[in-house]
């Protein structure tokens, strides 16, 4: 055989080994496996003794490789532009370093630390399709002589197939990640919307409603209505401080710590101060709750409480209205504040007891914030409405007014509108 087809047989073997590493990396899709695969084709192709990859963060400009270790997979990083892998992906060209310890931009602190010698090294860089750098492999001590010319070629060829290869697999890892966070967060929403009352509570001679709409897929704000006793509901909105799953939680734990503790008590503000002894321990700082509670009987009577939760009105069927000031701090600030009660209310034929968040009136408009001005406005033109579309009246102004559809805050309202005697006076009576 003649160096030449010596040569030409070298290099069909080489183009093989090529062929059947890329069928490999094309049939791998996960990002780890794929790292650890590219490592040990470079080694047997090149005859070295070990390989590392290094990827390249864009957002921070650095370089980090990802061990294996038994229980998980840790990362080491560093600036783009320091060291062999450095000035590789800064040129985007190959290195070929038969001294190692010659080169000083070679750091010998690995070597330190494992007593392992690197003598040679040839690093690549790697590309995607478009040319931007994916990454930089480096291959390190070739068994009994340094790398030679055909070895840049051949590891700059499998460098070529790899870029491409961790490209797709880094866009097929970003993709499953934010499916599962689209579903965890599906999720969140549809556990806190089947939270919701999905059917107000019957109470003679009234109409409930309520509605909440999260400014993301899940929020801090909440409300409630439920049996209270014989002749009696509980009506509640609250808001967690913050938007995403966290106030969400938060949100529903308080509501089943304020019904819960509402079963050994009819006073609101002796379950608000319960619940805010309670929930201080449970809490870490910054975190918070705004609470109304209100207790209404059949007969009309409101006795209510609320723990820096506002604005609270009542609309009279004469077109005045009653604005309800808080009676104590929010929950899980101070364990020992007490939360105190509200004047005793009542709510005569025709009137409305109406419980809003700061998402309806901080609405966004063309020229500012909606203004409970308008809200209110908007309420009183609407309080002859069943109660449903007299609370549906304030989704639609929000919706009105904004001018991009995105609202900044979650939006929830709540109402209890006592019925007229008189069914023709405009409002439907329990039994019509």
């Amino acid at each position: 055989m003649s160096p030449a087809e010596s040569d030409e047989g070298k290099s069909r073997r080489r183009l093989e080994a090529i062929l059947e590493v890329t069928r490999h990396l094309a049939s791998e899709p996960r990002l780890d496996p794929l790292l650890a695969r590219i490592a040990d084709e470079t080694c047997s192709l090149l005859d070295a003794e070990r390989s590392t990859l290094f990827l390249y963060d864009a957002a921070r400009d650095e370089l980090y490789s990802r061990m294996a270790t038994k229980s998980e997979i840790k990362e080491i990083r560093f600036p783009a532009d320091r060291g062999i892998a450095g000035a590789v992906a800064k040129q985007k060209t190959c290195l070929n370093i038969p001294d190692a310890y010659a080169d000083p931009r070679f750091n010998p602190d690995v070597d330190k630390k494992t007593g392992w010698r690197t003598r040679n090294i040839l690093a690549v860089p790697m590309l995607n399709l478009e040319g931007a750098l994916v990454g930089v492999l480096e291959t390190m001590n070739k068994r009994n002589v340094p790398f030679a010319p055909d070895d840049e070629m051949l590891l700059g060829a499998l460098a070529a197939q790899a870029g491409v290869a961790l490209e797709r697999a880094r866009l097929l890892e970003e993709f499953l990640a934010k499916r599962r966070l689209e579903n965890e967060m599906e999720l969140a929403h549809d556990i806190q919307v089947g939270l919701l009352p999905q059917v107000p509570p019957p109470l003679a001679g009234f109409e409930l409603a309520g509605w909440s709409l999260p400014s993301e897929y899940a929020g801090g704000d909440f409300y409630d209505l439920f049996p209270w006793g014989e002749g009696m509901i509980g009506l509640m909105i609250g808001d967690a401080v913050g938007h995403g799953v966290g106030p969400a939680i938060l949100a529903t734990e308080v509501r089943a710590l304020v019904r819960a503790l509402a079963l050994h008590s009819k006073e609101p503000d002796a379950v608000l101060t319960d619940a805010n002894r309670l929930l201080a321990a449970d809490v870490s700082e910054g975190r918070f709750v705004t609470l109304a509670l209100a207790a209404i009987s059949s007969d009309g009577s409101v006795r209510y409480a609320s723990a820096g939760q506002g604005p609270l009105h009542v609309l009279r069927r004469g077109g005045a209205v009653t604005t309800l000031d808080s009676t104590g701090m929010p929950l899980g600030i101070i364990a020992d504040a007490p939360v105190g009660a509200g004047p005793a209310l009542e709510l005569g034929a025709g009137d409305a007891l109406l419980f809003i968040s700061d998402g309806i009136f901080e609405c966004d408009t063309a020229s500012g914030e909606l203004g409970i001005d308008a809200v209110l406005e908007t309420a009183r033109q609407h309080l002859h409405e069943p109660a449903p579309a007299f609370l549906a009246s304030l989704k639609n102004l929000t919706e009105k007014v904004s001018p991009t559809g995105h609202f900044r805050d979650d939006r929830t309202a709540v109402t209890a509108k006592r019925l007229l005697d008189d069914p023709g006076e405009g409002v439907r009576s329990p039994t019509s």
